[in-house]
C-alpha cells in the first residue's frame, strides 16, 4: 500500500495534559472516525504511524482522541502537519473463486462442477466441467444462477436449456 492510496479525513492538533490530542476532520468523515478503531497518521516527512485509537472524548462538537502507542507527541512536534488518513475501503470482490469446486444443479439434475471461471468484459462465466467430461460455459448472472447454496457447494441453474442443450450436441 502506498500513502496516495489513503484517504486524508483530517489532521492532527497538539496533544493536551490528558493524553487527548485535538482532531480537526472534515464533516463527513466524522461519524466515520468515532467508530474506527485504527487511523494512519501521515507527517510531512512522508513517516506514516499505523496507531489504534485507544479512547475518545467529544465535547462541545470537537473530537479528541487519544492512542494505545507512545512516541506519536513527540514525532508530531518534530512535523508541522500531521494527516490523519484511513485505508482504501476494501472492494467486495465479486470473482467466483468461492465457487470452484460447488456442483451445479438444473432441474434436480447434476449438471457437472465448477471447475474454472473467466470474465469476457461482460459479466464473470463459469466452467462447468460434466461428468462425460464435457466442458459448458455458463454466465454468472441472474438470468442463468438462481441460487448459490454455500453449504453443501450447490449452484442451482435456471433458465439453462438453452445453455445446456447445446452443449450435448
Amino acid at each position: 500500500m502506498k500513502v496516495s492510496d489513503l484517504t486524508a479525513v483530517g489532521r492532527l492538533g497538539g496533544m493536551d495534559a490528558d493524553g487527548f490530542f485535538q482532531v480537526m476532520v472534515k464533516p463527513h468523515y466524522r461519524k466515520i472516525l468515532t467508530e474506527t478503531e485504527e487511523i494512519f497518521l501521515i507527517f510531512n516527512s512522508d513517516r506514516v504511524f499505523f496507531v489504534t485509537i485507544s479512547d475518545r472524548d467529544i465535547s462541545d462538537r470537537k473530537l479528541r482522541l487519544r492512542f494505545a502507542e507512545d512516541g506519536i507527541d513527540r514525532e508530531r512536534k518534530l512535523h508541522r502537519e500531521v494527516i490523519l488518513a484511513l485505508p482504501p475501503e476494501e472492494e467486495e470482490s465479486d470473482e467466483p473463486d468461492e465457487l470452484l469446486g460447488y456442483t451445479v444443479v438444473f432441474q434436480d439434475r447434476e449438471v457437472g462442477k465448477v471447475t474454472d471461471y473467466f470474465h469476457n468484459n461482460a459479466q464473470y462465466v463459469l466452467v462447468v466441467t460434466a461428468p462425460d467430461g464435457t466442458e459448458i460455459l455458463i454466465p454468472q448472472v441472474d438470468h442463468f444462477v438462481g441460487e448459490v447454496i454455500p453449504n453443501p457447494g450447490v449452484v442451482v441453474l435456471i433458465n439453462a436449456e438453452s445453455l445446456l442443450a447445446t452443449s450435448t450436441t
